[in-house]
């Protein structure tokens, strides 16, 4: 009966303190680990078999009054074997250069943070000196070309007023002149109208009234007759 080599992942060695019982059990299935501890302890108590040729593993129980056996066994080299390559050194150096690489992190944050501060503070500075001096230089700017505005404006208001007043004027006096023109016209046609009116009425009115006087002078000429007769009589 030999014991059988499995694969590395599948491989392991346990030990177990089962305090009720006062029993230290150590179990492997590493076949260099069960020869050493053959030779420490002696024959297991439990065999694991995989078949009629082949065992699995090994178990043993130690008992708490046995304590020689225990500091004996309890040791580094009962477990790990030398043909197990120990990167014990290899995981230390990337700890160490991750600490450092971490309190780099850190110390870098900080003086990044210090030296953007001081550069947020020198632009403030800068940003306000120049925003100081635009504001300064600005208003005169502003100020000359409004002023050369105002002086440019009045000249074009001015300029436009008048062209704007003689229109008005010429058109008002146009205006006027036609409505006179029209006044006039209408005023001689009706003042025509009523002079050949007036005079037809008048012309009317006294043959009127000579046809009324000659009327009465001979009823009056014809009472006076009457009355000469009656008088003679």
């Amino acid at each position: 009966m030999k014991y059988i080599r499995t694969a590395i992942a599948e491989q392991e060695t346990t030990v177990n303190i089962l305090y009720d019982e006062q029993i230290i059990r150590i179990y492997s299935s590493r076949v260099e680990i069960i020869k050493i501890l053959t030779k420490q302890l002696g024959e297991p108590t439990i065999k694991y078999k995989k078949s009629k040729t082949y065992w699995t593993g090994a178990n043993w129980d130690i008992s708490f009054a046995d304590s020689k056996k225990i500091e004996k066994i309890l040791l580094i080299k009962n477990f790990i074997d030398s043909e197990i390559e120990i990167a014990s050194k290899k995981v230390q150096k990337p700890k160490k250069e991750a600490s450092k690489l971490e309190t780099k992190k850190v110390q870098k944050p900080k003086k990044e943070a210090s030296k953007l501060e001081t550069k947020k503070v020198q632009k403030t500075k800068k940003e306000t000196s120049k925003l100081e001096t635009k504001k300064v230089q600005k208003p005169k700017k502003e100020t000359s070309k409004l002023e050369t505005k105002k002086v440019q404006k009045p000249k074009k208001e001015t300029s436009k007023l008048e062209t704007k007043k003689v229109r008005k004027t010429q058109k008002e006096t146009s205006r006027l002149e036609t409505k006179k023109v029209r006044k006039t016209q209408k005023e001689t046609s009706k003042l025509e109208t009523k002079k050949v009116q007036k005079p037809k009425k008048e012309t009317s009115k006294l043959e009127t009234k000579k046809v009324q006087k000659s009327k009465k002078e001979k009823n009056i000429i014809k009472r006076q007759e009457e009355y000469e007769q009656f008088s003679l009589i």
